[in-house]
Order: C-alpha cells, then structure tokens, then sequence
C-alpha cells in the first residue's frame, strides 16, 4: 500500500500540520482505515479512491472518522496535482465526502504548492450568553480573559466550532475538564477554537485537551466568518496563525466572498510541502 506524507499551510517541511495520504488503499475496511492513522500517528489521514467520479475520500483522526476537515483536503491537492495534473496548470477537483462534495483548486506557484478549498456559506448554529459561555471559559482556565463585548458562537461551514474569542492571553489556557464533548454537544458542536482576536492567532485541541491541533482548515472558515460579522475586520482576506505552541508554525488564509453584510462563499487556502513517500506492508 502507498502513502504520502506532506506538510499542510508552511512552505517549509516539519512545519505546518502532517498528514498521511493513503492513495492505494482499495479494499481496505473503516476499521482498517482507522488502524493506519493510528499507526502513523498523524493528527488526521485522508484516504483516497480516484477510480471513481468524483473522488472518494475517508478522513479519520486518531481517534475517529469525520465528516469534513481541512487540512486533509488541502494536503490531498497535492497528491492529485502530482499524479493526475500539470505542473504549469491550474487544477480543480472535486471529492466526495460522508454527506458532501468539495470542491479544490490547486497550482504551483513558483517553488511552493499552493491549494485552496471552497467552503461555501457560513452556518450560524448558536449564540451562547454570558452565563453560558462562562464554563467554556473556566474549562481553559482562563475565566478572567472573557471579553465582555463579543459573544460565543458555534459556526459551521461543514464541521461545528465553537468560537471562544479572547483579546490576549493564549498561553495561559490550562485544561481543567474531561467533560468538554458533552459540554460541545449541548450547543452542537463538535470542537472548540480559541482565537485571539487582536493578532488573529487561534488554538484548539481534542476534546480531552491532550493534543493541540497545528492548523485546522475546518475551524478557519468559522473563525473568519467570526471575525468579519463582530466587525473584528473589515478585510476579505484575512490570514490566521496556528501551531506556535506546538512549534509547528502555520498560516491558513481565509477569503470571503461578501453580498452586503452576508458572506456567501468562504475559500481557505495554504500551502503544501511534500515530505516523503512510503510503502506500507499489507
């Protein structure tokens, strides 16, 4: 079985988020997917079926099978572009997920590969109050950085974020509960972000807060549709920095396509860095 390991939003290798890309897996069970992901020890894999129209892709973190993510879709670009593209081109593809098709776009542009993502329409699912948001809060241990003027909202633009905004302070969070999934679920979400809304700078982590994400694609079209409706910015185009305390520097790039005050199409983008390739024993 063939797999590609690459490096997702950094130009440089061992920087950005790692992903395993298993492109030769036909026959392969989802429990066997499961297995592999576990076995490279990667944040999330992404596995691929090009013998159909559109593509099928399976994306698992180590823990389970999601629906949609990011990183995996960009970092996938790459092996589509390789393989079935041209180097001088500009290419679009479409993958078929669990309840979805996505559509990617991708190019070279001068050394570094860059490939983009079109996340339509933000989704707002729920504004949390005060007292609500507060346990959020508390379960980072940074209950004295809530802003008192910018609300918690869960967005979604294909997976569920709670968006945790604060005005400074990201090394202080401190996980303080084991009960984060249950807390998500009350208000439909499936993960949280925390974003500094200052220097637009975010972290989050699974829910048991004992790995933090390097740089999740999923969260940057919430977190920038959060942004520009708190009128935090006025930019389209906005760039978002992860993965500073894991050192793994990242920058996702958000562009949002406005009717008015509405966004009607987000498009995260970020370049990929191959890293190597490897033959797995069945």
């Amino acid at each position: 079985m063939q797999c590609k390991l690459v490096d997702v939003f950094s130009k440089q290798k061992l920087q950005g988020n790692g992903l395993a890309i298993f492109h030769d897996c036909q026959g392969l069970s989802k429990r066997q997917m499961q297995a592999w992901t576990r076995e490279m020890r990667q944040f999330e894999s992404i596995f691929v079926d090009t013998n159909v129209t559109p593509y099928r892709a399976w994306i698992f973190t180590m823990e389970e099978e999601l629906d949609f993510a990011g990183h995996p879709l960009i970092g996938l670009s790459y092996y589509l572009h390789q393989q079935f593209g041209t180097p001088s081109d500009t290419h679009t593809w479409s993958i078929e997920l669990n309840h979805k098709v996505v559509e990617l776009t991708s190019r070279w542009r001068g050394k570094h590969f860059l490939a983009a993502m079109h996340q339509g329409a933000p989704e707002l699912i729920n504004t949390l109050s005060a007292k609500q948001s507060e346990p959020f809060y508390a379960a980072l241990g940074i209950e004295q950085l809530q802003p008192q003027d910018l609300p918690v909202q869960v967005i979604s633009t294909g997976l569920p974020y709670l968006i945790l905004p604060i005005e400074h302070g990201l090394s202080k969070v401190s996980f303080s509960t084991n009960k984060l999934e249950s807390m998500l679920e009350q208000y439909q979400a499936k993960f949280l972000y925390l974003i500094d809304v200052n220097n637009f700078e975010g972290r989050t982590w699974d829910n048991l807060g004992s790995v933090e994400d390097i740089a999740t694609g999923s969260a940057a079209g919430p977190v920038a549709a959060y942004l520009y409706q708190q009128g935090l910015t006025t930019e389209p185009h906005i760039s978002i920095q992860q993965g500073r305390f894991v050192d793994r520097p990242s920058e996702i790039k958000v562009e949002l396509t406005c009717d008015g005050k509405d966004i009607v199409n987000i498009v995260v983008s970020g370049y990929v860095t191959h890293v190597g390739d490897f033959t797995l024993s069945d």
